[in-house]
């Protein structure tokens, strides 16, 4: 079975009780659209717990994007053994933190020299999109998506496929199905709040059900189309 996680955002209990909630075995496939971190606390033991199971595929997600871009920098300079840091390391500090990026940063700077790199090193893995065909249809996989088509999936930027907020009947990929996180569906109107929107088309499927807000992790199996929930209200990551 394919499975399509997104937008976790440190819910370290809810991602064990979505994994178990699903019943993944070592021959299934998760794809998880990026936002592991942020918002809740314990982003970075969701990171570790990923690198280690083969069958995870990563997408990269813009507050994935922005902490390595951060971390990045901040490796460098520790390396460097810069005594203050450089404006470029101020301005991307800052970018990320604003964006509820404080409690990773504490997490990473708790880790172990070894650790860190190991985390680097995995957030250089992820991808931008994958596609994939399951149950007889073709998806593309992302975190976010562009609102303009026209153009080959290696021709967008990064900031188009993380960035951008595109409502449910937006899918610039024509004879495609699009499966993105990155914008809550409460967003999209207070009777969508903690689930799963799939357009009237069924061309878009927008899984952020509002995991980094104390609403629901939310899934879906590809091959079977069905969806899935796991509350995170009482995540202890978002207490």
């Amino acid at each position: 079975m394919i499975y399509v996680i997104s937008d976790i955002h440190g819910c370290y209990q809810s991602y064990l009780k979505m994994l178990e909630k699903l019943g993944v075995r070592d021959s299934d496939t998760v794809y998880i659209l990026g936002d592991t971190i942020d918002r809740g606390r314990d982003g970075i033991k969701v990171l570790q717990d990923m690198m280690m199971r083969p069958n995870i595929i990563p997408i990269l997600g813009n507050h994935e994007y922005m902490a390595a871009h951060a971390l990045d920098s901040l490796a460098d300079a520790a390396k460097a053994q810069a005594q203050m840091p450089t404006p470029e390391l101020k301005r991307k500090l800052a970018k990320w933190v604003s964006d509820s990026g404080t409690a990773t940063l504490h997490a990473y700077r708790k880790l172990t020299p070894q650790q860190r790199q190991q985390v680097l090193e995995y957030l250089s893995e992820f991808s931008l999109y994958e596609e994939v065909r399951a149950g007889g249809k073709d998806y593309i996989l992302m975190h976010a998506a562009p609102v303009e088509g026209g153009k080959a999936l290696s021709e967008y930027t990064p900031e188009e496929l993380l960035f951008t907020h595109t409502l449910p009947e937006e899918n610039p990929f024509p004879g495609k199905i699009l499966v993105t996180g990155h914008t809550p569906t409460f967003l999209l109107g207070d009777q969508y709040r903690g689930k799963i929107v799939v357009s009237e088309k069924g061309d878009h499927i927008c899984l952020d059900a509002g995991a980094g807000y104390g609403e629901n992790l939310a899934a879906v199996c590809l091959n079977t189309g069905w969806h899935y929930y796991v509350s995170t209200a009482d995540d202890p990551a978002l207490a």
